[in-house]
């Protein structure tokens, strides 16, 4: 019996497997965002904190998640109230299969910055994972807010409304980021997302 949850698996694989160092920024708030902090860092504490950062999502992206975790606790050992550093520690722990860790970064991360749109895309993936996929839909949604052509969270979205039985929706978000992983020359997921599109017609 065909199960969305196989093709999901297969598109969250492309989408955070062996991920570079680039595409672990990318799924966190950016180090020049506002931060709440009880006392402004001195331009040492910033950049200690910076280079920090850049260490942990390094070793993300080399598979040493252990030492990634390690190494953004230093970082938050300075800057208690930093969004990258707990939402790239949430990867990290997620990678682990500490979810319930994961799913507290990631849950303090966006009460630093409600606007992280890859904190919401990565906790969706996680949400799915844990096959919460009212809250996966709600996540993806939210990213897609701050990133209208997030094509990983609507293709992500449209598999949750899949195994939510709500086929309409699901096939919309499916149709949609084929159309956008076609238009980036991404060929194989789109012809991935269009076959699965087809096939779940009522």
């Amino acid at each position: 019996m065909f199960r969305v949850s196989l093709l999901l698996a297969c598109l969250v694989s492309v989408t955070v497997a062996g991920c570079s160092r680039s595409q672990v920024e990318s799924s966190s708030p950016s180090p020049t965002q506002a931060q709440t902090t009880a006392e402004p860092l001195s331009p040492e504490e910033k950049q200690k904190v910076d280079t920090l950062l850049s260490q942990g999502n390094q070793k993300i992206a080399d598979g040493k998640y252990e030492a990634a975790i390690t190494t953004y606790n230093e970082a938050l050992a300075i800057d208690q109230t930093n969004s990258e550093a707990l939402g790239n520690r949430g990867l990290a722990r997620s990678r682990l299969k500490d979810y319930q860790g994961a799913l507290a970064d990631y849950d303090q991360a966006l009460t630093l910055d409600d606007q992280a749109h890859g904190v919401y895309y990565n906790r969706g993936l996680l949400q799915t994972h844990l096959e919460n996929y009212e809250k996966a839909v709600a996540d993806f949604t939210q990213a897609i807010k701050y990133k209208p052509d997030y094509a990983h969270a609507i293709g992500n979205r449209g598999f949750a409304y899949a195994e939510l039985e709500n086929y309409t929706a699901a096939i919309k978000d499916l149709e949609k980021a084929a159309q956008l992983f076609k238009e980036r020359g991404n060929k194989q997921t789109a012809y991935r997302l269009q076959r699965t599109a087809r096939y779940i017609l009522p």
